[in-house]
């Protein structure tokens, strides 16, 4: 697995950098990762900075899983489609763990993130859209060979028919695709709402005639251990000690505000599965 320091430095310092110039955000001391705050351009910025890197860090985890599967297939070539991708740390996971796989990247989210332009370059393989999942097309569903629900679940399931989703999903002409997903938990705990949403993927593959000899109710993290620190897993994960601290005069106060909480650096909010279905 590889995990890029230069990647989280450069994300890291460039939304500090930006959210430094935003003024006070006591506002946003109640503000959480829900439908409502993800069009906000500080709340953005705060999440990115609590955020990314763990979940990029999370992805790689199944990128390079992903990339050992296909190797041993002699895959060379595939097509992502990310649903809910928000500031897409999928896609750079992919990028640096796939190495001699080529694949193209679509990536949707029905919220407006305009902090994108804060991330490093990515390649001529990245396309977002900004739309409502239900709005995608059959054609595009069939072209995709690997699926990634990255933390959205549950987001996409208060705004679309999920039945008719996983239908559209499961008629896919392919004979094998894969299923790359991460769960919201803490504390390592089975979030069986979000697996019970996935099951009705994983029932309408299954009547299509796919099989899968991966567990689809189970979930996984890295680590030999609950709460092991991110780079005691891989040395690559390296967090700018800058990024740290956002709210300095609401720490000295022993403020309560989520804008002062430390980043995610343990494995504590992983939670992950990778699904291969073939027929």
């Amino acid at each position: 697995m590889n995990i890029e320091r230069d990647f989280i430095h450069e994300v890291v310092n460039n939304f500090y950098d930006s959210i430094m110039q935003d003024g006070d955000l006591c506002g946003y001391s109640e503000a959480s990762p829900v439908n409502g705050n993800y069009d906000d351009e500080i709340y953005q910025k705060i999440y990115a900075l609590k955020y990314l890197p763990a979940y990029y860090f999370e992805y790689c985890v199944l990128a390079s899983e992903l990339a050992e599967r296909l190797e041993e297939k002699g895959v060379d070539e595939i097509n992502v489609s990310s649903f809910g991708c928000g500031l897409y740390p999928d896609y750079f996971a992919l990028m640096h763990n796939l190495q001699d796989i080529e694949f193209d990247y679509s990536g949707y989210d029905i919220s407006k993130w305009k902090t994108r332009d804060l991330l490093p370059e990515s390649d001529n393989n990245l396309c977002l859209k900004t739309m409502s999942i239900a709005d995608i097309t059959q054609t595009e569903l069939n072209d995709t060979d690997v699926f990634i629900f990255p933390k959205s679940l549950g987001d996409i399931a208060e705004n679309i028919d999920m039945q008719a989703f996983a239908s559209k999903i499961a008629s896919t002409p392919k004979d094998t695709v894969y299923f790359l997903n991460s769960f919201i938990t803490v504390n390592h705990n089975l979030n069986h709402h979000h697996v019970e949403l996935f099951s009705l993927v994983h029932d309408a593959m299954l009547k299509q005639g796919f099989t899968t000899e991966d567990p689809s109710d189970e979930t996984f993290y890295r680590g030999g251990k609950q709460f092991l620190g991110l780079k005691a897993i891989n040395y690559g994960f390296d967090y700018p000690e800058e990024g740290k601290h956002l709210c300095e005069e609401g720490a000295e106060l022993d403020c309560k505000c989520r804008v002062v909480h430390n980043p995610v650096l343990t494995n504590s909010y992983m939670n992950y599965q990778i699904l291969e279905y073939t027929r």
